[in-house]
C-alpha cells in the first residue's frame, strides 16, 4: 500500500522535494513571510488537512453519528449535544483558516502557477469541503488577507463554496495534479497515488453532497467523476502519522491524553455483531476501546488517514447508480468491492470477507437500497472519515440513529442529532458584522437550524 508517509519535524527543519515543487516562482527580495518556497509549506499543509478529518471536528462528528460514546468530560457534553461556539474554534482557526491548512494553501495557490500550485488547489477543495459541510456559509473570496489590511472577510453562500470546491478541482486536474508532489525528503515516494482520479473523487464526493438539493443531476455528475477516479487502495492518499507522541494518529493521541472519556459507540458495535462483522475485533477489543490496544486498526500512532478511500469512492458509485435508475447489479457490485476493499485494509481474513460480502444484496425500493448502501458505508467509515458519516446522516437520514434522549436544549432545543456546528467564538468577537450577516441569512445560529445543503428530509 503506497501512503504519504510525512514527518512533521520536516516542516520545521527545511523540506526538499524534486524540482518541480521547489522551482516556486517568488520575489526573494520580498520580505512578506509568505513569499516563501511552495516545498517548505506543503508537508504541514497536508499533515493538517489530514489531521482535521480525525481530530477535534472529525472527533465530535464521530460522536454524533455514533462511532464513538462520550463516556467522561467534554466528550459527555459533545454526546449529550452541547456543542457550543467555543468547542470548535481550534478547528477553525489553528486547523483551517488561521495558520491552518487553508491558509497555508491559499499562500502555495497564490505565488505559483501550474503543478506546483495544483495540488493545493486539490488540498484547498477539499478543506473547503470540511469548513463548508460544518458551518454552510464561510469565509473564502477575501479570507486569508488579513496581512493586507482586510481583518473582516465576509461570508460567501454554501451554494457558491460547492461552486468553487468543483471550480478548484477542475483547475487542479488541468494544471497538473497528475505529478504529484515528487519525493518527500527522508519519506518515501508517493508516485503510486493516482493524483488526478484523487482529484476525480473528490469531485463525485462533493457531488453527492447536493443529493438533497440537486436530485438526480448531483448523482449523475458523481457518477461521471467516480467512474474517472483512482482505481484501487494502493493508489488512494494516505496519511501515515510519524512514531513520536506528538506526531501520532488524532484518534491514538487523544486516547492517550484523555483515557477513558471516549469509547466506540454501543450502537455501532450492537450494530456489527447484530450482521456478524468480522470487522468488529479490529475496531473494538472489549466493546468500549477503540485506540491504544494491539490489533485495533484505526487506534494505533501510525493508522493512516486517506484524503479519500478507496472504499468511499465505491460506495458513492453505489449510491449514485441507484439514483440514477442503473442497474441493481452494477450497484451491488460496487457496494461488494467497497466492503471489500474497506475489509481486506484493515486485515480481515479472505474467507471472513466472503462470508459476510456474499451475504449483501441491494433489492426493493430506491430508498430502501440506499438505506443498505449508507449503513454498510457507516460501518466503513468509521476511523477514517467520521465528517462523511455525519454528511450522509444528514443528507439521507441514514443510518437511522436514536437522538441521546439526555440531549440538552442550550443550542438545540429540538433534541435531535445537530444539522452543523455554531460558527466560534473568534468570529463573534473579531467579525462580528459579517458573523451576523451569515447567521441572519442562513435563518438561525443553533445546532438544530438546516444549512443549504442538507434541508431537514
Amino acid at each position: 500500500m503506497k501512503t504519504i508517509k510525512i514527518l512533521l519535524w520536516i516542516a520545521l527543519i527545511g523540506f526538499s522535494t524534486s524540482c518541480e515543487i521547489t522551482d516556486a516562482n517568488i520575489d526573494p527580495d520580498n520580505p512578506s513571510s509568505e513569499l516563501v518556497n511552495a516545498g517548505a509549506i506543503y508537508p504541514g499543509m497536508i499533515a493538517q488537512t489530514h489531521r482535521n478529518s480525525v481530530a477535534l471536528g472529525g472527533r465530535i462528528a464521530g460522536i454524533l453519528v455514533q462511532h464513538f460514546d462520550g463516556l467522561d468530560a467534554q466528550q459527555i457534553a459533545y454526546d449529550q449535544y452541547n456543542i457550543g461556539e467555543d468547542d470548535v474554534d481550534d478547528l477553525w482557526d489553528f486547523g483551517l483558516y488561521g495558520a491552518g491548512s487553508m491558509k497555508d494553501a491559499f499562500v502555495i495557490i497564490r505565488n505559483n502557477e501550474g503543478e506546483i500550485s495544483a495540488l493545493a488547489k486539490l488540498y484547498m477543495a477539499a478543506n473547503l469541503g470540511v469548513a463548508t459541510s460544518s458551518w454552510g456559509d464561510i469565509p473564502y473570496t477575501d479570507a486569508f488577507v488579513g496581512d493586507e489590511g482586510n481583518l473582516n472577510p465576509t461570508y460567501d453562500t454554501q451554494e457558491s463554496i460547492y461552486a468553487e470546491i468543483q471550480s478548484l478541482l477542475t483547475q487542479a486536474i488541468d494544471e497538473g495534479v497528475a505529478a504529484g508532489i515528487g519525493e518527500f525528503a527522508g519519506a518515501g515516494s508517493t508516485d503510486n497515488i493516482d493524483w488526478e482520479g484523487v482529484a476525480h473523487a473528490l469531485k463525485a464526493r462533493y457531488y453527492l453532497h447536493l443529493t438533497s438539493v440537486n436530485g438526480v443531476s448531483a448523482a449523475q455528475n458523481a457518477l461521471t467523476e467516480v467512474q474517472q477516479a483512482f482505481s484501487s487502495t494502493a493508489e488512494q492518499p494516505d496519511f501515515i502519522y510519524s512514531t513520536p507522541a506528538q506526531n501520532a494518529n488524532p484518534f491514538y493521541l487523544f486516547n492517550n491524553d484523555r483515557p477513558s472519556t471516549l469509547g466506540i459507540s454501543e450502537v455501532l458495535v450492537n450494530e456489527m455483531t447484530s450482521q456478524d462483522d468480522p470487522r468488529l475485533p479490529k475496531y473494538t477489543s472489549d466493546g468500549v476501546d477503540f485506540a491504544g490496544v494491539e490489533g485495533l486498526f484505526w487506534g494505533q500512532a501510525d493508522s493512516p488517514t486517506p484524503l479519500i478511500s478507496y472504499w468511499e469512492v465505491k460506495f458513492i458509485e453505489a449510491e449514485a447508480i441507484v439514483r440514477t435508475g442503473g442497474s441493481d447489479a452494477d450497484a451491488e457490485a460496487a457496494l461488494k468491492e467497497a466492503v471489500t476493499a474497506n475489509m481486506e485494509y484493515v486485515g480481515v481474513e479472505g474467507s471472513e470477507i466472503s462470508a459476510y460480502v456474499n451475504g449483501l444484496s441491494l433489492s426493493g425500493s430506491e430508498e430502501e437500497k440506499i438505506r443498505t448502501i449508507i449503513n454498510e458505508k457507516w460501518v466503513a467509515l468509521y476511523g477514517n472519515a467520521p465528517l462523511e458519516s455525519w454528511v450522509d446522516h444528514r443528507r439521507t437520514g441514514y443510518p437511522e440513529l436514536t437522538p441521546n434522549p439526555d440531549a440538552v436544549p442550550n443550542v438545540n432545543p429540538s433534541g435531535i442529532i445537530p444539522r452543523r456546528f455554531l460558527y466560534p467564538i473568534s468570529e463573534r468577537q473579531a467579525n462580528l458584522e459579517n458573523y451576523n450577516a451569515a447567521i441572519q441569512a442562513q435563518g438561525g445560529h443553533l445546532l438544530d437550524d438546516d444549512i443549504w445543503a442538507f434541508p431537514t428530509n
